[in-house]
């Protein structure tokens, strides 16, 4: 298991274990984007944040989540919260890829969005402040009631940057890459821990896409 308490910016492995988190609980800074669909929501509780797991492509690392939507649609805005060791990313790989069987699978979409801006949360653990970060990028087009993985890599920061994540039970654990996702590995497998990251994804399923006029015709 390669973790290490991130307190230098000496990377000696991929994940770092959190201290006592006290009683402080932030609240999730999560927009409302008018006529927006939630796809997926896994959102920031300061007080379950339990690591951060390395995501940067300046050190081959990406990591990956899964989700499953009822509805087929689309995705236009990913937001996560993380660490950005080498300063804030100004771009992030993002790959939606099938799912295996046992973690990630083929590549089914990839885009790179240099759309990124971040917002200081106001906290902080390991000696290092906690970043909102939201990803505009263009369609990224699911099937409903179909598992798939949301891949993601940093790639305009010198690293190291760790997504935020929480030992959660919103669907399966995280998996993680130290090839560019060439191939994975479990959080349990990796670190002992079944980690899952703070995310949430919005953007427009199939059924928001009927008008009402499309729909009375079906009467």
């Amino acid at each position: 298991m390669r973790c290490f308490v991130v307190l230098s910016l000496v990377i000696a492995g991929f994940a770092f274990a959190a201290t006592d988190l006290g009683h402080i609980n932030g609240e999730a800074i999560a927009p409302v984007v008018a006529g927006a669909d939630e796809i997926c929501s896994q959102p920031f509780d300061y007080a379950t944040l339990t690591n951060g797991v390395g995501f940067a492509g300046a050190n081959s690392w990406m990591m990956a989540d899964d989700f499953t939507c009822a509805d087929g649609g689309y995705i236009d805005l990913i937001e996560i919260w993380a660490i950005y060791g080498g300063g804030n990313a100004s771009s992030i790989n993002i790959e939606l890829r099938s799912d295996g069987g046992a973690g990630p699978g083929a590549v089914v979409s990839s885009h790179i969005s240099t759309s990124c801006t971040h917002e200081n949360t106001g906290l902080s653990q390991w000696g290092y402040p906690l970043w909102y970060t939201q990803i505009d990028v263009e369609n990224i087009d699911f099937a409903g009631a179909t598992k798939y993985w949301l891949a993601m890599q940093t790639t305009g920061t010198p690293g190291p940057d760790y997504w935020l994540a929480a030992n959660q039970t919103w669907a399966d654990m995280c998996y993680f890459s130290d090839d560019n996702g060439a191939s994975w590995r479990s959080s349990l497998s990796e670190w002992g821990v079944a980690y899952e990251q703070f995310m949430i994804l919005t953007g427009t399923t199939s059924l928001a896409r009927d008008t009402w006029g499309s729909i009375k015709v079906l009467f």
